[in-house]
């Protein structure tokens, strides 16, 4: 990751020389300096009326910029402007949590004359970024937190500030909004096969299965690799088949997509066949006749686990298009049970926890992808740039 952003601006004579002057916006907090989106100055003066009371200009932008209404505090003493958006927010604040704003800052040189109250006026950096404004806005709310070091103990977040969460974080090199965030992806999209989620992945609350295409996506930017196979395997589950469907992509609250890479959405169709050959062979090896040596009563127990495999074989869309980690309960039909002993039902259960911890081990392998340290616990988070 590149430890400097640079914004992009129209290009003049100054550019030339090792030390540009520095270019002073227009003093849009005075009275006099109302603009809307009527023509720009060489000098990037403005005139004009405003159409909207916080309607304001980027100098050299050519676009009207609106004040955020969350994050626009008076006593800012810096103006980021992402899009056609501007935010006033902590310059010192943003500095001490990440080196990239940090530097930024250095160098900014576009200012602004702003005022602190009624008596006082301020210098204010102005800076432009790329991000989007809805991205930028969730970075400010995590760094306005009263809680920075437990982010999300309290709260489920949206797959939207997560996404934002990672993508900044690693981009401004902000290491706890990183690490925490990856973090809470690895507890939902998990390394190891846990006993108690008999399931590729168990969303978040509030989230769609169709969100995995962005967790596939963060997984491929960071190299967070851990997060891929279960992220991977709920694509290839998603029961969104229609327009919305992982070929078409996912589109967010805000109206942005994200789309599956070519070579993802080939090793979700190619591994959508060795996932559920898989499935399928684990759960009829689960209803193997049992042996009598540890059973009491084996002619019962066996013409039991025999019809329940014969209602497998009527319901074949459970193993081809349900859980690929069904639980035993489900794989026993409507009555979800089984009328076997009680060594027997041990036995399924052991049985179904092997098979099933087996067909997890192997999902590298299923889906044709490299894996390393699959299945074992993922390590702690390094800080975000190191190398």
């Amino acid at each position: 990751m590149s430890p400097r952003i640079t914004r992009k601006r129209s290009r003049t004579k100054e550019d030339d020389n090792d030390q540009p002057p520095a270019k002073r916006e227009p003093e849009l907090d005075s009275p006099q300096s109302g603009v809307g989106a009527g023509a720009t100055s060489t000098s990037g003066s403005t005139s004009g009326g405003s159409a909207h009371p916080h309607a304001e200009q980027q100098t050299g932008q050519g676009q009207a910029s609106d004040r955020d209404d969350e994050f626009w505090f008076e006593d800012g003493t810096v103006i980021l402007v992402a899009w056609n958006i501007e935010f006033r927010f902590y310059k010192g604040l943003l500095a001490s949590v990440s080196p990239v704003f940090k530097q930024l800052f250095a160098d900014c040189r576009a200012v602004r004359t702003v005022r602190m109250d009624q008596d006082q006026t301020f210098s204010c950096p102005v800076v432009h970024v790329p991000d989007s404004p809805e991205d930028l806005r969730y970075l400010l709310r995590t760094c306005s937190s009263k809680r920075p070091g437990r982010l999300y103990d309290e709260r489920e977040p949206s797959y939207q500030e997560i996404s934002a969460a990672i993508r900044l974080g690693r981009k401004y090199q902000i290491a706890e909004l990183y690490s925490q965030s990856v973090e809470f992806l690895q507890s939902y999209f998990p390394n190891i096969f846990l006993e108690q989620r008999q399931t590729a992945a168990l969303l978040p609350p509030g989230w769609k299965e169709l969100d995995a295409i962005g967790v596939v996506n963060l997984a491929r930017l960071t190299g967070e690799l851990s997060l891929l196979p279960s992220a991977l395997v709920t694509c290839i589950c998603a029961k969104s088949t229609g327009p919305n469907g992982i070929v078409h992509g996912n589109t967010q609250a805000d109206g942005s997509e994200e789309h599956l890479s070519p070579n993802d959405l080939a090793i979700c169709f190619n591994g959508k066949t060795s996932l559920r050959t898989a499935t399928a062979a684990a759960a009829f090896r689960i209803f193997k006749p049992i042996d009598s040596r540890v059973c009491k009563r084996p002619a019962a127990c066996n013409t039991a686990i025999r019809e329940v495999l014969r209602s497998l074989e009527d319901n074949l869309g459970l193993l081809l298009d349900g859980d690929p980690f069904p639980s035993l309960r489900s794989l026993c039909g409507p009555r979800g049970s089984i009328a076997v002993c009680p060594d027997c039902m041990d036995m399924l259960q052991e049985r179904s926890l092997r098979e099933w911890s087996g067909v997890w081990d192997r999902l590298p392998e299923l889906l044709g992808i490299h894996v390393p340290g699959w299945g074992a616990p993922p390590p702690p988070q390094a800080e975000v740039g190191a190398t």
